[in-house]
Protein backbone atom coordinates (compact mmCIF):
# COMPACT_ATOMS: atom_id res chain seq x y z
CA UNK A 1 0.00 0.00 0.00
CA UNK A 2 2.86 2.53 0.95
CA UNK A 3 4.13 1.56 -2.71
CA UNK A 4 0.70 2.49 -4.11
CA UNK A 5 0.28 5.40 -2.47
CA UNK A 6 3.65 6.38 -3.35
CA UNK A 7 3.27 6.45 -7.09
CA UNK A 8 -0.18 8.37 -7.11
CA UNK A 9 1.65 10.99 -8.95
CA UNK A 10 3.34 9.52 -11.26
CA UNK A 11 5.01 12.95 -12.87
CA UNK A 12 6.65 13.81 -9.28
CA UNK A 13 9.11 10.00 -8.72
CA UNK A 14 12.17 11.01 -8.34
CA UNK A 15 15.92 9.90 -8.42
CA UNK A 16 17.98 8.45 -4.68
CA UNK A 17 21.14 9.96 -4.62
CA UNK A 18 21.70 6.90 -3.15
CA UNK A 19 22.09 4.91 -6.11
CA UNK A 20 25.84 5.38 -6.65
CA UNK A 21 25.61 9.08 -5.92
CA UNK A 22 26.73 11.32 -3.54
CA UNK A 23 25.78 14.75 -1.56
CA UNK A 24 21.68 15.72 -0.62
CA UNK A 25 20.51 15.44 -4.57
CA UNK A 26 16.67 15.96 -5.18
CA UNK A 27 15.37 15.36 -8.52
CA UNK A 28 12.59 17.76 -9.66
CA UNK A 29 12.50 21.78 -11.14
CA UNK A 30 12.41 24.60 -8.81
CA UNK A 31 9.77 25.99 -11.53
CA UNK A 32 11.94 28.75 -11.23
CA UNK A 33 11.64 30.85 -14.96
CA UNK A 34 13.51 34.33 -16.09
CA UNK A 35 11.12 37.03 -16.56
CA UNK A 36 11.63 40.40 -14.06
CA UNK A 37 14.07 40.97 -11.64
CA UNK A 38 16.91 44.14 -11.61
CA UNK A 39 20.04 43.10 -13.49
CA UNK A 40 21.76 45.68 -12.57
CA UNK A 41 23.48 44.09 -9.52
CA UNK A 42 24.16 40.19 -11.38
CA UNK A 43 27.48 38.21 -9.77
CA UNK A 44 28.79 35.14 -10.46
CA UNK A 45 28.02 33.88 -7.16
CA UNK A 46 24.41 32.40 -7.23
CA UNK A 47 24.46 32.95 -3.75
CA UNK A 48 24.99 36.40 -4.25
CA UNK A 49 27.98 36.31 -2.49
CA UNK A 50 31.12 37.86 -4.18
CA UNK A 51 34.07 35.78 -4.10
CA UNK A 52 37.76 34.61 -5.41
CA UNK A 53 37.17 35.01 -9.45
CA UNK A 54 33.79 35.98 -10.13
CA UNK A 55 33.14 37.57 -13.15
CA UNK A 56 32.00 40.74 -11.98
CA UNK A 57 34.75 43.94 -12.85
CA UNK A 58 37.43 40.95 -13.13
CA UNK A 59 38.48 39.41 -16.24
CA UNK A 60 38.36 35.20 -16.52
CA UNK A 61 42.13 35.48 -16.17
CA UNK A 62 43.75 35.45 -12.32
CA UNK A 63 46.95 37.41 -11.10
CA UNK A 64 48.67 34.13 -11.36
CA UNK A 65 47.87 33.57 -14.87
CA UNK A 66 45.68 30.56 -14.74
CA UNK A 67 42.47 30.86 -16.63
CA UNK A 68 39.44 30.33 -14.95
CA UNK A 69 36.44 28.29 -15.07
CA UNK A 70 33.52 29.24 -12.85
CA UNK A 71 30.72 26.33 -12.41
CA UNK A 72 27.72 26.98 -10.71
CA UNK A 73 25.69 24.26 -8.67
CA UNK A 74 22.88 24.24 -6.23
CA UNK A 75 24.22 21.08 -4.45
CA UNK A 76 27.84 20.16 -3.48
CA UNK A 77 28.65 17.49 -5.54
CA UNK A 78 31.57 14.86 -4.49
CA UNK A 79 32.00 13.90 -7.96
CA UNK A 80 32.68 17.77 -9.42
CA UNK A 81 35.24 18.23 -7.00
CA UNK A 82 36.69 14.94 -8.03
CA UNK A 83 36.69 15.99 -11.76
CA UNK A 84 37.89 19.44 -10.86
CA UNK A 85 41.33 18.13 -9.02
CA UNK A 86 41.98 15.49 -11.31
CA UNK A 87 41.82 17.65 -14.30
CA UNK A 88 43.36 20.84 -12.75
CA UNK A 89 46.70 17.89 -12.17
CA UNK A 90 46.68 18.07 -15.77
CA UNK A 91 46.07 21.61 -16.56
CA UNK A 92 47.98 23.96 -14.15
CA UNK A 93 47.16 26.34 -16.51
CA UNK A 94 42.91 26.42 -15.31
CA UNK A 95 41.29 27.01 -12.05
CA UNK A 96 38.28 25.65 -11.85
CA UNK A 97 36.27 27.89 -9.42
CA UNK A 98 33.44 25.34 -8.37
CA UNK A 99 30.13 27.22 -6.61
CA UNK A 100 27.84 25.74 -4.60
CA UNK A 101 24.75 26.49 -2.01
CA UNK A 102 25.44 25.51 1.69
CA UNK A 103 21.82 24.39 2.80
CA UNK A 104 19.67 21.67 4.97
CA UNK A 105 16.61 20.38 4.73
CA UNK A 106 14.38 23.51 6.88
CA UNK A 107 15.34 25.66 4.62
CA UNK A 108 16.20 23.88 1.20
CA UNK A 109 13.24 25.49 -0.61
CA UNK A 110 14.02 29.33 0.04
CA UNK A 111 17.57 28.58 -0.82
CA UNK A 112 16.80 26.75 -4.02
CA UNK A 113 14.47 29.89 -5.01
CA UNK A 114 17.47 32.26 -4.10
CA UNK A 115 19.79 30.47 -6.21
CA UNK A 116 17.75 30.13 -9.16
CA UNK A 117 16.67 33.58 -8.80
CA UNK A 118 20.07 35.33 -8.08
CA UNK A 119 21.13 32.94 -11.72
CA UNK A 120 18.66 33.80 -13.70
CA UNK A 121 19.59 37.68 -13.07
CA UNK A 122 22.93 37.29 -13.67
CA UNK A 123 22.84 35.46 -16.41
CA UNK A 124 20.59 37.47 -18.40
CA UNK A 125 23.55 40.64 -17.51
CA UNK A 126 25.87 38.70 -18.85
CA UNK A 127 27.72 38.43 -15.69
CA UNK A 128 27.02 34.43 -14.54
CA UNK A 129 29.21 31.87 -14.40
CA UNK A 130 30.37 29.77 -17.44
CA UNK A 131 29.13 26.67 -16.38
CA UNK A 132 25.76 25.66 -14.80
CA UNK A 133 24.18 22.35 -13.79
CA UNK A 134 20.59 23.11 -15.25
CA UNK A 135 18.53 20.26 -13.01
CA UNK A 136 17.61 22.96 -10.83
CA UNK A 137 17.16 25.96 -13.39
CA UNK A 138 14.27 26.78 -16.19
CA UNK A 139 16.92 25.31 -19.26
CA UNK A 140 13.99 26.42 -21.67
CA UNK A 141 14.08 30.04 -20.63
CA UNK A 142 17.91 30.10 -21.09
CA UNK A 143 17.93 28.67 -24.70
CA UNK A 144 14.52 31.12 -25.52
CA UNK A 145 16.69 33.88 -24.36
CA UNK A 146 19.91 32.84 -26.25
CA UNK A 147 21.92 32.77 -22.88
CA UNK A 148 23.76 28.99 -23.61
CA UNK A 149 25.90 27.90 -25.75
CA UNK A 150 24.90 24.47 -28.38
CA UNK A 151 26.82 21.44 -27.57
CA UNK A 152 26.06 20.67 -31.14
CA UNK A 153 27.97 23.25 -32.95
CA UNK A 154 30.99 22.20 -30.03
CA UNK A 155 31.13 18.94 -30.83
CA UNK A 156 31.08 19.59 -34.82
CA UNK A 157 33.89 22.28 -34.34
CA UNK A 158 35.63 19.87 -32.42
CA UNK A 159 37.73 17.17 -34.43
CA UNK A 160 38.96 15.53 -31.25
CA UNK A 161 35.43 14.48 -30.50
CA UNK A 162 34.23 11.39 -31.48
CA UNK A 163 30.42 11.35 -30.83
CA UNK A 164 30.30 7.50 -31.34
CA UNK A 165 32.02 7.26 -27.73
CA UNK A 166 28.66 8.29 -25.98
CA UNK A 167 24.55 7.02 -26.50
CA UNK A 168 24.17 9.47 -29.39
CA UNK A 169 20.54 8.16 -28.74
CA UNK A 170 20.46 10.40 -25.47
CA UNK A 171 22.39 13.06 -27.36
CA UNK A 172 20.37 13.57 -30.32
CA UNK A 173 17.24 13.85 -28.55
CA UNK A 174 18.28 15.53 -25.18
CA UNK A 175 18.44 19.01 -27.14
CA UNK A 176 15.48 21.42 -26.59
CA UNK A 177 14.79 24.21 -29.41
CA UNK A 178 16.60 22.62 -31.94
CA UNK A 179 19.66 22.61 -30.42
CA UNK A 180 21.71 20.82 -27.48
CA UNK A 181 21.68 23.36 -24.58
CA UNK A 182 22.13 20.91 -21.81
CA UNK A 183 24.79 18.32 -21.72
CA UNK A 184 23.66 15.02 -19.81
CA UNK A 185 26.74 13.29 -18.01
CA UNK A 186 24.31 10.82 -17.17
CA UNK A 187 20.56 9.68 -17.16
CA UNK A 188 17.72 7.83 -15.78
CA UNK A 189 15.19 5.48 -17.34
CA UNK A 190 11.64 6.22 -17.17
CA UNK A 191 9.10 3.38 -17.48
CA UNK A 192 6.94 0.95 -16.08
CA UNK A 193 7.62 -1.76 -13.98
CA UNK A 194 4.89 -4.76 -14.56
CA UNK A 195 4.26 -8.15 -13.57
CA UNK A 196 5.04 -10.61 -15.68
CA UNK A 197 3.35 -13.45 -14.36
CA UNK A 198 -0.16 -11.88 -13.81
CA UNK A 199 -0.19 -10.26 -17.24
CA UNK A 200 0.89 -13.91 -18.84
CA UNK A 201 -2.24 -15.29 -16.72
CA UNK A 202 -4.87 -12.95 -18.12
CA UNK A 203 -3.59 -14.18 -21.54
CA UNK A 204 -1.89 -11.08 -22.96
CA UNK A 205 1.05 -10.52 -25.05
CA UNK A 206 2.68 -6.97 -24.99
CA UNK A 207 5.06 -5.99 -27.50
CA UNK A 208 6.24 -2.65 -25.42
CA UNK A 209 9.17 -1.64 -28.05
CA UNK A 210 6.31 -0.41 -30.42
CA UNK A 211 3.08 -0.05 -28.41
CA UNK A 212 0.93 3.12 -28.43
CA UNK A 213 -1.27 4.60 -25.55
CA UNK A 214 -4.55 3.12 -28.07
CA UNK A 215 -2.52 -0.25 -27.52
CA UNK A 216 -2.45 0.13 -23.83
CA UNK A 217 -5.88 0.74 -24.11
CA UNK A 218 -7.10 -2.50 -25.47
CA UNK A 219 -4.97 -4.70 -23.79
CA UNK A 220 -5.92 -3.01 -20.44
CA UNK A 221 -9.48 -4.08 -21.05
CA UNK A 222 -8.94 -7.77 -21.08
CA UNK A 223 -6.52 -7.51 -18.33
CA UNK A 224 -9.25 -5.63 -16.25
CA UNK A 225 -11.92 -8.30 -17.40
CA UNK A 226 -9.38 -11.42 -17.19
CA UNK A 227 -6.77 -10.91 -15.05
CA UNK A 228 -6.73 -11.00 -11.32
CA UNK A 229 -5.80 -7.17 -10.52
CA UNK A 230 -8.80 -4.48 -10.38
CA UNK A 231 -6.68 -1.98 -12.12
CA UNK A 232 -3.62 -1.84 -15.02
CA UNK A 233 -1.41 1.23 -13.15
CA UNK A 234 -1.74 2.65 -10.26
CA UNK A 235 -2.99 6.49 -10.84
CA UNK A 236 -5.10 9.03 -11.24
CA UNK A 237 -6.56 10.75 -14.39
CA UNK A 238 -4.95 14.39 -13.92
CA UNK A 239 -1.45 12.39 -13.26
CA UNK A 240 -1.53 10.01 -16.02
CA UNK A 241 -2.83 13.20 -18.72
CA UNK A 242 0.45 15.40 -16.77
CA UNK A 243 2.91 12.29 -17.52
CA UNK A 244 1.75 11.99 -21.44
CA UNK A 245 2.50 15.64 -21.92
CA UNK A 246 6.04 15.49 -20.28
CA UNK A 247 6.84 12.85 -21.61
CA UNK A 248 6.36 14.23 -25.06
CA UNK A 249 7.04 17.54 -24.33
CA UNK A 250 8.22 19.20 -27.51
CA UNK A 251 4.95 18.08 -29.04
CA UNK A 252 3.44 20.42 -27.18
CA UNK A 253 5.18 23.40 -26.22
CA UNK A 254 7.42 25.18 -28.79
CA UNK A 255 10.45 26.67 -26.51
CA UNK A 256 12.08 29.01 -28.74
CA UNK A 257 8.77 30.54 -30.81
CA UNK A 258 7.00 30.75 -26.87
CA UNK A 259 4.20 28.44 -28.62
CA UNK A 260 1.81 26.46 -27.28
CA UNK A 261 -0.19 23.70 -28.80
CA UNK A 262 -3.02 22.43 -26.27
CA UNK A 263 -6.26 24.09 -28.22
CA UNK A 264 -5.71 20.93 -30.27
CA UNK A 265 -8.08 17.66 -31.53
CA UNK A 266 -4.76 15.44 -30.92
CA UNK A 267 -4.70 16.82 -26.79
CA UNK A 268 -8.44 16.81 -26.51
CA UNK A 269 -8.44 13.08 -27.65
CA UNK A 270 -5.84 12.44 -25.26
CA UNK A 271 -7.72 13.89 -22.40
CA UNK A 272 -10.94 11.76 -23.63
CA UNK A 273 -8.83 8.72 -24.29
CA UNK A 274 -7.53 9.32 -20.50
CA UNK A 275 -11.17 9.39 -18.95
CA UNK A 276 -11.98 6.30 -21.06
CA UNK A 277 -9.35 4.32 -19.42
CA UNK A 278 -10.07 5.72 -15.97
CA UNK A 279 -14.49 5.04 -16.46
CA UNK A 280 -13.12 1.48 -17.59
CA UNK A 281 -11.05 0.95 -14.32
CA UNK A 282 -7.75 0.86 -16.25
CA UNK A 283 -6.58 3.71 -14.05
CA UNK A 284 -7.03 3.44 -10.42
CA UNK A 285 -5.92 3.18 -6.84
CA UNK A 286 -5.86 -0.77 -6.53
CA UNK A 287 -3.73 -3.35 -7.07
CA UNK A 288 -1.92 -2.95 -10.41
CA UNK A 289 -0.51 -4.49 -13.15
CA UNK A 290 2.10 -1.66 -13.64
CA UNK A 291 4.04 0.76 -11.85
CA UNK A 292 5.16 3.82 -13.28
CA UNK A 293 8.85 3.53 -12.38
CA UNK A 294 12.60 5.47 -13.06
CA UNK A 295 16.06 3.16 -12.86
CA UNK A 296 19.17 5.21 -11.77
CA UNK A 297 21.63 2.52 -12.73
CA UNK A 298 22.51 -1.11 -13.73
CA UNK A 299 22.69 -1.98 -9.82
CA UNK A 300 19.18 -0.44 -8.94
CA UNK A 301 17.42 -1.86 -11.93
CA UNK A 302 17.77 -5.32 -10.06
CA UNK A 303 16.74 -3.93 -6.91
CA UNK A 304 14.32 -1.87 -7.66
CA UNK A 305 12.36 -4.96 -9.69
CA UNK A 306 12.40 -7.13 -7.02
CA UNK A 307 10.60 -4.38 -4.63
CA UNK A 308 7.88 -4.38 -5.69
CA UNK A 309 5.02 -6.35 -4.56
CA UNK A 310 5.05 -9.27 -7.43
CA UNK A 311 7.97 -11.56 -7.26
CA UNK A 312 8.01 -11.42 -11.24
CA UNK A 313 8.55 -8.08 -12.75
CA UNK A 314 10.01 -6.77 -15.51
CA UNK A 315 10.42 -3.37 -17.01
CA UNK A 316 8.56 -1.76 -19.68
CA UNK A 317 9.19 1.42 -22.02
CA UNK A 318 5.95 3.49 -21.79
CA UNK A 319 3.58 4.16 -24.62
CA UNK A 320 3.80 6.68 -26.94
CA UNK A 321 1.11 8.82 -28.32
CA UNK A 322 -0.14 9.44 -31.94
CA UNK A 323 2.41 12.11 -32.77
CA UNK A 324 5.26 10.26 -31.50
CA UNK A 325 7.78 7.41 -32.38
CA UNK A 326 7.74 4.34 -30.34
CA UNK A 327 11.05 4.03 -27.95
CA UNK A 328 11.96 4.63 -24.79
CA UNK A 329 11.80 7.57 -22.76
CA UNK A 330 14.72 9.17 -20.39
CA UNK A 331 15.49 11.85 -18.37
CA UNK A 332 18.71 13.81 -18.01
CA UNK A 333 20.44 13.82 -14.89
CA UNK A 334 23.71 16.55 -13.82
CA UNK A 335 22.52 18.20 -17.23
CA UNK A 336 25.39 20.67 -17.83
CA UNK A 337 24.79 23.94 -19.65
CA UNK A 338 27.91 26.73 -20.85
CA UNK A 339 26.81 30.09 -21.23
CA UNK A 340 26.97 32.04 -24.23
CA UNK A 341 28.90 34.84 -22.88
CA UNK A 342 31.46 32.88 -21.00
CA UNK A 343 35.15 34.36 -22.11
CA UNK A 344 36.51 30.72 -21.77
CA UNK A 345 33.97 28.84 -23.70
CA UNK A 346 36.62 26.25 -25.37
CA UNK A 347 38.45 25.76 -22.47
CA UNK A 348 34.77 25.24 -20.92
CA UNK A 349 34.08 22.88 -23.21
CA UNK A 350 37.25 20.86 -22.29
CA UNK A 351 35.89 20.28 -19.28
CA UNK A 352 32.81 19.32 -19.84
CA UNK A 353 34.43 16.35 -21.99
CA UNK A 354 36.63 15.59 -19.44
CA UNK A 355 33.44 15.36 -17.26
CA UNK A 356 32.14 12.76 -19.85
CA UNK A 357 35.48 10.88 -20.17
CA UNK A 358 35.46 7.16 -19.22
CA UNK A 359 37.84 7.72 -16.53
CA UNK A 360 35.36 10.54 -14.60
CA UNK A 361 32.13 8.75 -15.79
CA UNK A 362 33.04 5.67 -13.95
CA UNK A 363 33.85 6.98 -10.83
CA UNK A 364 32.35 5.76 -7.99
CA UNK A 365 30.94 9.14 -7.15
CA UNK A 366 28.56 9.06 -10.31
CA UNK A 367 24.74 8.63 -10.22
CA UNK A 368 22.63 7.27 -13.55
CA UNK A 369 23.42 5.53 -16.47
CA UNK A 370 26.59 7.40 -17.78
CA UNK A 371 26.60 8.83 -21.39
CA UNK A 372 29.76 7.52 -21.70
CA UNK A 373 28.92 4.16 -23.21
CA UNK A 374 32.71 2.75 -21.90
CA UNK A 375 32.00 3.75 -18.44
CA UNK A 376 28.30 1.85 -19.09
CA UNK A 377 30.20 -0.93 -19.87
CA UNK A 378 32.47 -1.04 -17.06
CA UNK A 379 29.29 -0.28 -14.40
CA UNK A 380 28.20 -4.18 -15.87
CA UNK A 381 31.58 -5.50 -16.15
CA UNK A 382 31.65 -4.78 -12.00
CA UNK A 383 28.17 -5.91 -11.42
CA UNK A 384 28.88 -9.32 -13.22
CA UNK A 385 31.72 -9.68 -10.69
CA UNK A 386 29.88 -8.61 -7.79
CA UNK A 387 27.50 -11.45 -8.58
CA UNK A 388 24.50 -9.68 -6.90
CA UNK A 389 23.30 -5.92 -5.30
CA UNK A 390 22.24 -5.58 -1.81
CA UNK A 391 19.21 -3.56 -1.24
CA UNK A 392 18.92 -0.48 0.80
CA UNK A 393 18.30 -1.74 4.02
CA UNK A 394 15.24 0.97 4.66
CA UNK A 395 13.79 -0.32 1.31
CA UNK A 396 11.35 -2.82 0.68
CA UNK A 397 14.19 -5.21 0.43
CA UNK A 398 15.63 -4.69 4.04
CA UNK A 399 19.21 -4.78 2.63
CA UNK A 400 18.42 -8.52 0.77
CA UNK A 401 21.00 -9.18 -2.40
CA UNK A 402 19.73 -10.07 -5.26
CA UNK A 403 21.56 -11.46 -7.69
CA UNK A 404 22.63 -10.70 -11.36
CA UNK A 405 21.14 -11.99 -13.66
CA UNK A 406 22.51 -11.67 -17.69
CA UNK A 407 19.76 -11.93 -19.35
CA UNK A 408 18.03 -8.87 -17.20
CA UNK A 409 21.20 -7.13 -18.26
CA UNK A 410 20.82 -7.93 -21.47
CA UNK A 411 17.53 -6.46 -21.39
CA UNK A 412 18.22 -3.31 -19.73
CA UNK A 413 21.23 -2.45 -22.52
CA UNK A 414 18.15 -2.75 -24.99
CA UNK A 415 16.15 -0.28 -23.03
CA UNK A 416 19.54 2.02 -22.73
CA UNK A 417 20.17 1.97 -26.46
CA UNK A 418 16.37 2.55 -27.37
CA UNK A 419 15.36 5.51 -25.09
CA UNK A 420 14.85 8.01 -27.70
CA UNK A 421 12.26 10.48 -25.78
CA UNK A 422 13.73 13.16 -23.06
CA UNK A 423 11.05 13.49 -19.96
CA UNK A 424 11.06 17.10 -19.34
CA UNK A 425 12.59 18.54 -16.17
CA UNK A 426 11.93 22.26 -16.63
CA UNK A 427 8.23 22.05 -16.61
CA UNK A 428 6.54 21.83 -13.25
CA UNK A 429 4.65 24.69 -13.84
CA UNK A 430 2.81 23.54 -16.97
CA UNK A 431 2.28 20.35 -15.50
CA UNK A 432 0.49 22.15 -12.34
CA UNK A 433 -1.48 23.80 -14.51
CA UNK A 434 -2.31 20.71 -16.90
CA UNK A 435 -3.25 18.91 -13.71
CA UNK A 436 -5.18 21.56 -12.10
CA UNK A 437 -7.38 22.64 -15.34
CA UNK A 438 -7.91 18.60 -16.49
CA UNK A 439 -10.04 17.65 -13.27
CA UNK A 440 -12.84 19.80 -14.23
CA UNK A 441 -13.04 17.63 -17.52
CA UNK A 442 -12.57 14.77 -15.47
CA UNK A 443 -15.26 15.17 -12.89
CA UNK A 444 -17.53 15.82 -15.69
CA UNK A 445 -17.71 19.97 -15.40
CA UNK A 446 -16.42 20.82 -18.50
CA UNK A 447 -15.52 19.99 -21.69
CA UNK A 448 -12.22 18.55 -23.43
CA UNK A 449 -12.34 21.53 -25.63
CA UNK A 450 -13.04 24.34 -23.08
CA UNK A 451 -10.71 22.99 -20.48
CA UNK A 452 -7.74 22.67 -23.72
CA UNK A 453 -8.97 26.44 -24.37
CA UNK A 454 -8.16 27.66 -20.93
CA UNK A 455 -4.20 25.20 -20.60
CA UNK A 456 -3.77 26.83 -23.90
CA UNK A 457 -4.07 30.39 -22.39
CA UNK A 458 -2.59 29.51 -19.18
CA UNK A 459 0.49 27.96 -20.78
CA UNK A 460 0.75 30.51 -23.42
CA UNK A 461 1.39 33.15 -20.67
CA UNK A 462 3.27 31.35 -18.81
CA UNK A 463 5.85 30.54 -21.20
CA UNK A 464 6.07 34.16 -22.84
CA UNK A 465 6.48 35.59 -19.12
Amino acid sequence: MCILTGLLLVFTLAACSGANGSGNHTEGSSGNGIGGGDVSGGTSDPAGKPGKGDQEGETATTDKGKKTIVFSTFWQDDKFEEAKKKYEALHPNIEIKLQHIDTDNEHVEADLEKFATTTNTAMLAGKGPDLLEMDKLPIEDYVKRGLLADFNTLMEQDKGFNKADYFTNILDNAGIGGGLYGMPLSFFLMGFAGDVDAIAKAGVQIDDKSWSWEDFAQISKKLVKDGDYPNVIASMPGSILTMMVTDNYATYIDVKKGKASFETAAFTDLMKQVKTMADDGVIGQERPYFFPTQINSPGDYLTTLKGYLAKNMSLYAKPHTKETSPGGYFRSYRTIGLSENSKVKQEAWDFVKFMMSEEIASSPLSAGFPINKKAYANQLEELKKMGSVKGHEDGPLHGASVPVDDAKIEQLTGYVNGAIHQVAYQSSKVEEIIYNESLAFFSGQKTAEAVAKLIQNKVTTYINE
